[in-house]
């Protein structure tokens, strides 16, 4: 996601850049017959505004939002944002019956923009306020929480009652690049830190008794869960030495904390350079690791990682920033059909960018969501992944990618890779596993389908046998579409994969779970409220809950 900090060519700066918005909107204003009127509320219109703020506006009156925004498949159907919290409302289950020893609660994050508010921006689907959707299974039964996870953004914006923070949607065109260069100083004003800014949307973590919710161009947001499923904010997280967003996918490993990200920050990229990794240890409260892995002049789209017990996996992929995508449209990352895809292999206690290995698979691809990563008896490292070969990063086209199950073998002494596709007849992203870095029989991913709408909406799920190598494919009944699957485990370690579902025909939400082994069908639960789709979401077991709230002082 691109930071609010970045300038695309690293050179505006100071009164300079201020001349240039200045000109731009001067120049639009007298060219279009500009009127600043534009759907807001009656406190958002009557509020004094600075100046970077009025520019702000006349900026995003230029762009006419209300072109992009009419029939956004981002904002309709099952995209569409729902209104109105709800506590602890009873879940029917309508078939089946949940497995006993399932106690916990499925924790699902996605973006939720504000309804009763009208949108006055251009829209990405990365930019609604972050929503839980939490579904506690207790005893056989099942209730209801939504609620906007409380960051500084969104409490912000609704005691304004206006979007006031900048949307990836409007960093589109001439317009959108004056935006960038106004926003970081407009932010300051009210969020000083740019690493706190964006909507933590996409996932959730819970670490050490510690509950996160995140995105990839902040530091984790904690929150603190309360048993009827409603949250309370505590606070950005730095452990006292971040100075670096952290991705949505970090991983946890007993007791430390495995993390990277990427940034477009030319600021940070000329510090630090475009990535940083690092390993937080709970136990000794201290950062194990924490560097730049490469120092190239270039930004690629590493949106994850992964881990075994001896190395951490990042990579180089061919998708890289590209700003140019703000004049001739489609999205900020390119794919560049001659670059290859590197692994850059970490050993557990690197001190430095001189301890990665990085390894070169010697054809172009890219990496999103990976299976899962261990290391063989030999001491290769096998790694199952969606792999696409060309993959296009723009929510403005129908079109979907295609992503095949391949697996890397990685030598870390001999710095050599092989591929094998494990399959090529079936589209699959959004992986989950109930165990990662070591091995594990089954993990799944989604099915993706172009008869579904958008990235985030899939027709079924995979369960993959890594012992035996294939694959066994779920559908779901006709005219139902799901989310992303999310892996639980009972008290006695069976597995079962969850899904939100909704039916198009009934305009009905469900919840279903499927027996982790066999694919049945276990337990249908008909949910009392619509349910969007979402990003990610994680099961989260009673006993991590119990030490979740003990940590908060919380009697249940």
């Amino acid at each position: 996601k691109l930071h609010l900090a970045a300038d695309p060519r690293g050179t505006m700066k100071g009164s300079f850049r201020f001349r240039l918005i200045w000109a731009l909107t001067a120049c639009a204003v007298v060219t279009d017959g500009f009127s600043l009127n534009s759907p807001t509320t009656d406190k958002a219109a009557t509020r004094p505004r600075p100046f970077l703020e009025q520019v702000d506006k006349i900026l995003t009156k230029l762009q006419k939002p209300e072109r992009q925004l009419e029939d956004h498949t981002y904002l309709s159907g099952n995209y569409a944002p729902v209104e109105g919290e709800r506590v602890r409302a009873p879940v029917d289950v309508v078939e089946g019956e949940i497995p006993p020893g399932l106690r916990g609660v499925f924790c699902r994050n996605g973006p939720n923009p504000v309804l009763g508010r009208p949108l006055r921006k251009r829209y990405h689907w990365f930019d609604g306020h972050a929503m839980l959707h939490n579904l506690m299974i207790e005893d056989g039964a099942a209730y209801y929480t939504n609620q906007f996870v409380p960051s500084d953004r969104y409490r912000i914006e609704e005691d304004l009652d206006e979007e006031f923070f900048p949307t990836l949607g409007e960093y589109d065109g001439i317009y959108g690049l004056a935006k960038i260069l106004l926003h970081p100083d407009m932010v300051r004003k009210r969020i000083p830190d740019l690493n706190t800014v964006l909507p933590p949307n996409t996932n959730v973590l819970m670490f050490d008794k510690r509950l996160y919710a995140l995105n990839e161009g902040n530091i984790p947001f904690e929150i603190a869960l309360q048993p009827d499923g409603t949250l309370r904010p505590v606070g950005y997280q730095t452990f006292g030495l971040l100075d670096y967003p952290v991705s949505a996918h970090p991983r946890v490993d007993g007791s430390k904390l495995l993390f990277h990200s990427y940034t477009t920050n030319t600021e940070l990229i000329k510090r630090d350079g475009p990535m940083k990794v690092g390993v937080y240890d709970a136990k000794t409260e201290k950062l194990d690791m924490y560097f730049a892995p490469t120092q190239e002049d270039y930004v690629s789209f590493a949106h994850g990682l992964m881990h075994t017990e001896n190395y951490m996996i990042i990579w180089d992929c061919n998708v890289h920033f590209d700003p140019r995508g703000m004049f001739d449209g489609g999205s900020f990352f390119r794919a560049l059909p001659d670059h290859s895809l590197r692994f850059g292999v970490i050993p557990r206690n690197a001190t430095g960018p001189d301890d990665v290995m990085w390894i070169d698979t010697g054809s172009p691809a890219a990496v999103v969501h990976p299976l899962n990563a261990w290391e063989d008896d030999d001491g290769t490292i096998l790694l199952w992944t969606p792999r696409c070969e060309s993959l296009v990063i723009d929510l403005d086209t129908d079109d979907v990618n295609l992503f095949n199950m391949v697996e890397y073998r990685l030598d870390p002494t001999r710095g050599e890779s092989a591929m094998r596709v494990i399959d090529d007849s079936i589209n699959v992203e959004f992986s989950t596993a109930p165990q990662l870095g070591k091995f594990t029989r089954y993990a799944y991913t989604a099915i993706q389908d172009s008869a579904t709408p958008g990235e985030g909406s899939f027709s079924g799920f995979c369960r993959w046998d890594m012992q035996d190598r294939d694959f066994r494919a779920t559908y779901y009944q006709e005219n139902e579409i799901g989310g992303e699957p999310m892996v639980a485990q009972t008290e006695d370690g069976d597995t079962f994969v969850g899904v939100h579902l909704f039916n198009l025909a009934e305009e009905q939400s469900y919840f279903v779970l499927y027996d982790g082994e066999t694919n049945e069908l276990a337990c249908r639960l008909k949910m009392p409220y619509r349910v969007p789709f979402g990003f990610h979401g994680q099961w989260l077991s009673d006993e991590e809950l119990q030490g979740h709230f003990e940590h908060h002082g919380v009697n249940v």
